[in-house]
């Protein structure tokens, strides 16, 4: 059977963003989980999660691109091209064209949906921004990869819970071995 190797890391985390951050927080047994920063908490019981902290997506892409990606896709981008970088195919044509996209993802943009229901509500049930559906869509991850990346082979997205990840690894892996 053919064997295939993975040749380069990307990471955004609540503990790091990069794999090496990650690592090595992980190894020192850094937790993620702090108070909640990313929004006004005080109506709610729980007050801790674990969010991704100092995360800038203009650091991994245009930021006049970032506005149009939901907060998951920034991250997925980002782990992306750090693991394009660290395998040191970035911006190598012959290789990109061919390559694929599997993507594991939870749920996709949910601050968006919640974004496009407030506009709604508020807008007297009229209105929602333009750009509500592209953005909140699973799939708009692996999508963004690929053009940022110029990626010219298949996006899938892989969307089976906390499995999301494990089940888009397996199914890239099918696909190398399968000569796709």
């Amino acid at each position: 059977m053919r064997k295939i190797v993975v040749t380069g890391l990307g990471c955004v985390s609540p503990v790091g963003n990069s794999a090496d951050e990650t690592w090595a927080a992980l190894k020192a047994g850094k937790s993620g989980v702090a108070p909640i920063a990313g929004y006004d908490a005080t109506p709610f019981k729980v007050k801790y999660d674990a969010e991704v902290k100092d995360f800038k997506a203009s650091d991994y892409m245009d930021a006049k691109e970032a506005r149009k990606m939901a907060r998951f896709t920034q991250f997925a981008v980002a782990a992306s091209k750090m693991a394009l970088d660290d395998a040191k195919l970035s911006g190598n044509e012959a290789v990109l064209d061919k390559a694929g996209v599997y993507l594991g993802v939870g749920i996709g943009g949910f601050e968006v949906t919640e974004a496009g229901f407030k506009s709604y509500f508020s807008s007297n049930f009229t209105r929602t921004p333009p750009m509500t559906i592209p953005e909140l869509i699973p799939n708009e991850a692996a999508g963004n990869i690929c053009i940022v990346n110029n990626i010219h082979g298949p996006a899938h997205t892989v969307c089976t819970a906390c499995a999301s990840g494990t089940d888009a690894i397996g199914y890239a892996l099918d696909q190398i071995r399968a000569g796709r």
